[in-house]
């Protein structure tokens, strides 16, 4: 296990770190009181066999008192860094977190020669919604549709809101094909629950998703890797909307030369 993955574990909780790092000031309690003694002319060793229930209430009294502050602090800690790392209305993360997760993940990419893949998609005709229904229920739109995309990430996938209606899920060790089928998994649920209630109906959205992926790293992968994802998203709006486009499919177009269709 890297340094850096072990940092990186201690740091995603901080509870456990911060307990882990109380206990171990609270040893400091009796160890000062054994050299209180040792000052005053008594051995440690002797005040140890004489008084072994005060020294044993001292350290495990110390350290769990301290264990549990510092439990306590992490806890709070945690909450803070959570609610700093997600966006208020959908749950997910925002998207300054998923730019650092995403330059995270091209490193790793570099460091473990695992591939990585990126799905970025966003809602059909959103802005019909907010103009003929009001932004409340475009504010449904998308919590509903945040709920979704929380129940269909699976595993160390990052799903993120990186926009107004526009969302991205990071795939780390996945290739296109998997990224396809995640992208198509996610148009069926987000068809289904992204809707908004108004006039006594159900007003149903859609969403446009665009696929990409890289196997080896490069300079400038994340970059690379979001205007191809980003790219494949436009193809998809520009085919019919409601659709998944990946990477490989426009280059092999390109390559035969199909005619493209205008925005």
């Amino acid at each position: 296990m890297h340094i850096e993955q072990v940092e990186q574990w201690f740091q995603h909780r901080l509870a456990l770190t911060r307990a882990l790092q109380g206990g171990c000031l609270g040893i400091g309690a009796p160890l000062g009181w054994l050299l209180i003694l040792a000052i005053d002319g008594v051995s440690p060793s002797d005040a140890l066999v004489d008084q072994p229930g005060l020294f044993a209430y001292m350290f495990f009294g110390t350290c769990s008192v301290f264990a549990g502050f510092g439990w306590t602090l992490g806890r709070h800690e945690e909450d803070e860094r959570e609610h700093g790392l997600h966006d208020g209305l959908t749950g997910l993360y925002n998207a300054e977190y998923f730019q650092a997760a995403l330059a995270r993940a091209a490193q790793r990419v570099q460091r473990d020669n695992a591939p990585l893949a990126l799905v970025i998609f966003d809602l059909d005709h959103f802005k019909r919604v907010n103009d003929q229904f009001g932004h409340p229920a475009g504010d449904a739109v998308l919590r509903r549709v945040g709920r979704a995309v929380q129940r269909s990430a699976r595993g160390n996938e990052v799903a993120a809101r990186i926009g107004g209606e526009e969302f991205a899920l990071l795939m780390q060790g996945s290739d296109e094909t998997d990224a396809c089928q995640a992208a198509e998994r996610l148009r069926r649920v987000i068809a289904e629950a992204a809707y908004c209630e108004a006039d006594g109906q159900r007003h149903h959205v859609t969403a446009s998703l665009g696929c990409a992926a890289r196997s080896t790293w490069s300079e400038g992968l994340a970059q690379a890797l979001y205007e191809a994802a980003d790219k494949a998203l436009y193809a998809a709006k520009r085919n019919g909307r409601n659709r998944v486009e990946c990477e490989s499919q426009l280059i092999a177009a390109e390559q035969r030369g199909d005619p493209q269709p205008q925005d």
